[in-house]
């Protein structure tokens, strides 16, 4: 995570409370310009990564990439979600922990970082957050399942989902759901639902299979 200057601090600002302390300024504008940039250097990332690749697949990478799933699991890592200023009503609701939030507080940030330290440092920035996901884009959540399934279809495996746990009160509830192949768990999710939970552990099981497989056709 970046050191905090007044730009960083105004990315962390979320509509929410601005409009309770009377501010004009929150973080939109900055993501506006953050998601202009991580459009340019993820794209310019592909372009280089793979030369043979035609315009359409480069888009879909790119798209996988910068998606609200991909960009929330980013902001995670850089721990916006704890760094966030939120208003009330938006901090009882969970807002700490929405992927659509925090997605749009990382590119809030990306904006802030490109206008405090230049071009360069922001494209040194980025590179060493997406370089290692280029060759695996995050499966979009919506995708998880069924892809999962279509991969034990084809290899004769049997899929299953189990809920493990839950935890926190019940207005803001985590579940926790491992997905079993074979009876083996090969992936484990949380989410504020089941059907989130279990999305997160289908695309966990999923990668879990295809590196697996990848690795035993080298």
């Amino acid at each position: 995570m970046p050191d905090v200057s007044p730009l960083l601090r105004l990315a962390l600002t979320h509509p929410s409370y601005a409009n309770e302390q009377g501010q004009r300024e929150t973080n939109q504008r900055l993501e506006f310009l953050g998601d202009a940039v991580l459009g340019l250097l993820v794209g310019e990332m592909l372009y280089h990564r793979f030369p043979d690749l035609p315009e359409g697949e480069l888009t879909m990478r790119r798209a996988a990439l910068v998606c609200e799933e991909s960009l929330a699991r980013l902001a995670e890592e850089q721990e916006l979600g704890a760094q966030l200023r939120l208003g009330r009503g938006e901090e009882q609701s969970g807002g700490r922990q929405k992927p659509s939030v925090l997605a749009d507080t990382f590119e809030a940030v990306v904006g802030a970082y490109y206008l405090d330290h230049g071009f360069e440092a922001t494209r040194d920035w980025v590179r060493g957050m997406f370089a290692p996901l280029l060759d695996h884009p995050p499966l979009p959540l919506r995708d998880a399942r069924s892809r999962l399934q279509e991969f034990a279809q084809d290899h004769g495996l049997q899929v299953e989902f189990q809920l493990v746990g839950q935890e926190g009160p019940a207005h803001r509830p985590t579940f926790t759901v491992a997905a079993l192949v074979d009876g083996q768990e090969r992936g484990r999710g949380d989410g504020p639902s089941k059907q989130e939970a279990t999305a997160h552990a289908a695309a966990a099981a999923y990668r879990s299979l295809t590196e697996a497989s990848s690795a035993e056709s080298r």
